[in-house]
């Protein structure tokens, strides 16, 4: 029974936080984000919403919840309006909400603004909805000024007092009416007015292509077969191909890195090729190939799949490569060549990108099927790496170049897959994956004001970088709004999780040392992820940090941040520690 995992909640989380170290294994982080998320996820989704509980991000936090969410409307508790149970600080009561997200918005508007805000957004729910069942007074005790704030609607469970199974879930069955009313009468009347402002600006009277049906095709696919990736680093992982044809796969061995890529080619029907990357690898002659000692020219394993690419009839087809196990060499020694020709692409007359020439002239006879090759808009190479004391460190030169995704996040405890064995593929021709601005000039004939805004997030971010000299340049902030521009263009993620994806591929990945300064930016970009929390230097500025980092705006930068300023203490920086 559902009440009964509410009354274990409230019975035991205070000792649990006392008593356990904060890990995925723990009795109450199963109880809360798997045991009870998956009770009211049963009730839940065959009205279309999903649930999501959350005991804290890296140490308990002092207000557990769970939330549920039309994904229509959010994903997160940092924005928009869901229905969410929001403990108490003593434990002493529950409560059931229609609540509202305030981090984006103090972001925005300040502490005050975005209580302000706040107040503002339910008065106006409040007049526009019929409610005889729950409070309107606001006169919740959480602990979280925020969260008593937002309440549109609540109904309290006192510990000793707990209602039985079947008021509470009548209870509920209420709330989700309610939520089903903002959603048709105030919500969608709003987005209908946003989507014909954003067809106008936007589409230009061309039908936008619906990307994210086909993520979720490609994410039906890959589960049918037995593994499992998010829809949203299914999105990630194709933002970061769009934006630029080359991306990182890093982590731990055993994450599945090389299989995402065979898996995602199937899903879209794309031709997929593996190179595995040798110790011994000092130049480029195993890819691009070299001359024998009868002047010979002998393809290396990449030219022969370029090649193939390049044939007029596979253009519109992709072609994925994977550099399995790049960096046990130096990837500068073997890879430079790729590296400095991908920052080559032009678009000519017929919109097709083309990039210089892979050989110098007169290397080879002009006759030579090799001589003229350029690398195809249609090839895709995505390296895998496992970070261990074994491999070869990125300099900055390949890291400004690429987007780094980061593969930690192991979940054993999932064993539920589709048992259906034929679930469609998705053919998607080229043009879902090449590449649409290659300038910032591109990016601004587009979306001139998104630009802008992105790009001042982008500046504050470089200033924090400059206190140590680690500040980035054009190629970084180019990349970075490309796909944010894409994300926006295709609606795939919402925006704080696409910048918060950015920062963690893109940013974080470079920061590397033992220097003080480098503690003071970490520290700084810590509060820019987390606005609603900010530390300073102190002896438990760690602490402060994981106490706070549940209300991150950017929370798995925020996280590993914190990882790198643990790092800091043990005597080294790094984001691979």
């Amino acid at each position: 029974m559902i009440t009964e995992y509410f009354k274990q909640i409230l019975d035991n989380y205070i000792e649990s936080k006392t008593t356990g170290r904060f890990n995925k294994n723990h009795k109450m982080f199963k109880l809360i984000n798997y045991t009870t998320t998956d009770a009211l996820n049963e009730i839940v989704r065959e009205y279309g919403l999903t649930v999501r509980g959350s005991c804290g991000a890296g140490t308990w936090t002092n207000y557990p919840w769970i939330a549920i969410y039309n994904g229509n409307i959010t994903t997160t508790i940092q924005r928009g309006v869901y229905i969410v149970y929001l403990f108490a600080e003593d434990m002493s009561r529950v409560y059931l909400t229609l609540n509202q997200g305030c981090t984006n918005l103090k972001k925005e508007l300040g502490t005050k603004g975005a209580r302000e805000a706040m107040i503002e957004t339910r008065e106006m729910i409040r007049d526009t909805l019929n409610n005889t069942r729950f409070n309107t007074d606001n006169d919740l005790i959480i602990g979280n000024v925020d969260y008593e704030i937002g309440a549109i609607y609540y109904k309290e469970y006192l510990r000793e007092n707990f209602p039985n199974e079947e008021e509470f879930l009548e209870d509920l069955m209420e709330m989700l009416k309610i939520y089903d009313d903002y959603y048709n009468l105030i919500y969608l009347k709003d987005k209908e007015v946003t989507n014909k402002q954003a067809e106008i600006a936007v589409n230009k009277g061309v039908i936008e292509k619906n990307m994210k049906d086909n993520i979720r095709s490609v994410y039906r696919y890959i589960k049918s077969k037995g593994f499992i990736y998010t829809y949203e680093d299914l999105c990630n992982f194709y933002l970061s191909l769009k934006t630029k044809p080359f991306l990182i796969l890093a982590g731990i061995s055993g994450t599945g890195k090389s299989k995402l890529v065979r898996l995602f080619a199937e899903a879209v029907d794309a031709r997929y090729s593996l190179i595995s990357v040798k110790p011994d690898w000092n130049d480029s002659t195993e890819l691009f190939g070299y001359k024998n000692i009868n002047d010979e020219f002998i393809p290396g394993q990449l030219t022969r799949i370029i090649q193939e690419a390049s044939k007029p009839e596979n253009l519109d087809r992709p072609y994925f490569v994977c550099l399995d196990e790049m960096n046990l060499a130096r990837v500068e020694y073997y890879l430079s060549e790729y590296l400095s020709i991908i920052e080559s692409r032009y678009f000519d007359e017929n919109n097709r990108l083309l990039t210089d020439r892979i050989f110098p002239k007169g290397y080879l006879p002009e006759d030579n099927p090799y001589a003229n090759l350029r690398i195809p808009e249609n090839l895709y190479i995505i390296g895998t790496v496992n970070m261990d004391d074994t491999t070869f460190a990125f300099s900055r030169k390949v890291l400004d170049r690429v987007n780094t995704i980061e593969f930690s996040d192991v979940r054993l405890d999932i064993l539920e897959f589709d048992l259906e064995d034929d679930v469609e593929k998705v053919k998607l021709d080229n043009s879902w994956f090449k590449a649409d601005y290659l300038t910032i000039k591109d990016a601004i004939k587009i979306d001139k004001g998104y630009v802008h805004k992105i790009n001042k997030e982008i500046m504050e971010i470089n200033n924090i970088l400059a206190m140590g000299n680690k500040h980035f340049g054009y190629r970084v902030r180019d990349e970075i709004v490309f796909y944010m521009l894409e994300n926006k263009r295709y609606g795939l993620l919402e925006e704080h999780v696409a910048f918060d994806y950015q920062i963690m591929q893109k940013i974080l990945p470079t920061i590397t040392g033992s220097d003080r300064v480098i503690k003071d930016i970490l520290i700084e970009l810590y509060n820019y992820c987390n606005p609603s929390n900010h530390i300073v230097d102190s002896i438990d500025y760690i602490q402060l940090a994981e106490e706070g980092l549940e209300t991150a705006l950017y929370i798995n930068s925020a996280n590993k941040i914190l990882m790198m300023l643990r790092g800091y203490e043990d005597g080294f920086v790094s984001f691979w520690q």
